[in-house]
C-alpha cells in the first residue's frame, strides 16, 4: 500500500512538470493583458516610510518620499498634508501652504489642514489670511482649542489684545494649558 501512495504521489509530480514543461514549450512570453510591476511602490508603504522619516526628524527625505507618493497617486491626501508638516518643519512656509491648498482642494472640512495653512500665514505674517484660516476651522470645529489658540497670537500680534484675550479664554476653556497661561500672563 505504501509502495502505491508513494508511487501516485511521483506520478502527479511528474504529470504537473510535464504540464508546466509543455505549457512554457508552447507560450514563452507573459500575458500582456496582465499586468504586474513587481519593482513598483505601494503608496501606503511610502507613507509609512515618509511618515517614519518624518517623525524621526528627516524631513527632507519625507518631502522626497511624499513626492513620489504623489507621482503615483496624485489623490493621496495625506501625502500632501505631511509634505506641508515637513516643508513647515524646514520653515518653507510657501510650500508648506501650497500643500495644504492641494488638502484642502480634496477634503474642503478638514480643519486640520486649515489650522495648519493657517501656521504658514502666520510665519509668513500675511495675518488676515492666517485668521480666515482659523475662523474656517472654527467654523467646521467650534472645539478646536488649537484654532482658537493660534487665531488668539494672530490678534496679539496685530495688538488686538481684546479679542486675543476672547480666544485664549476659549482656548483653555477647551482645555489648553498653554491658552491657560497666556490669560493669567496676558488678560487681566
Amino acid at each position: 500500500m505504501k509502495r502505491l501512495i508513494v508511487f501516485l504521489l511521483f506520478f502527479n509530480i511528474l504529470n504537473a512538470c510535464s504540464q508546466q514543461k509543455n505549457t512554457s514549450d508552447t507560450d514563452n512570453t507573459i500575458d500582456s493583458t496582465v499586468s504586474i510591476d513587481i519593482d513598483k511602490p505601494s503608496p501606503g508603504r511610502l507613507y509609512d516610510k515618509a511618515y517614519r522619516a518624518y517623525t524621526e526628524g528627516y524631513y527632507s527625505e519625507a518631502v522626497a518620499l511624499c513626492t513620489t507618493i504623489i507621482e503615483l497617486d496624485v489623490n493621496y491626501t495625506a501625502a500632501y498634508f505631511l509634505r506641508g508638516k515637513c516643508h513647515r518643519e524646514l520653515r518653507n512656509y510657501g510650500a508648506s501652504i501650497e500643500n495644504y491648498n492641494e488638502v484642502l482642494i480634496r477634503n474642503p472640512e478638514d480643519v486640520s489642514a486649515y489650522v495648519n495653512r493657517g501656521g504658514g500665514y502666520l510665519n509668513i505674517g500675511n495675518y488676515p489670511a492666517a485668521i480666515e484660516d482659523y475662523n474656517q476651522a472654527i467654523k467646521r470645529n467650534p472645539n478646536s482649542r488649537l484654532a482658537y489658540y493660534n487665531r488668539a497670537v494672530v490678534y496679539e500680534k496685530l495688538g488686538e489684545m481684546d479679542k486675543a484675550c476672547t480666544d485664549w479664554k476659549k482656548a483653555a476653556e477647551l482645555g489648553d494649558e498653554d491658552a491657560a497661561a497666556e490669560v493669567e500672563k496676558n488678560c487681566k
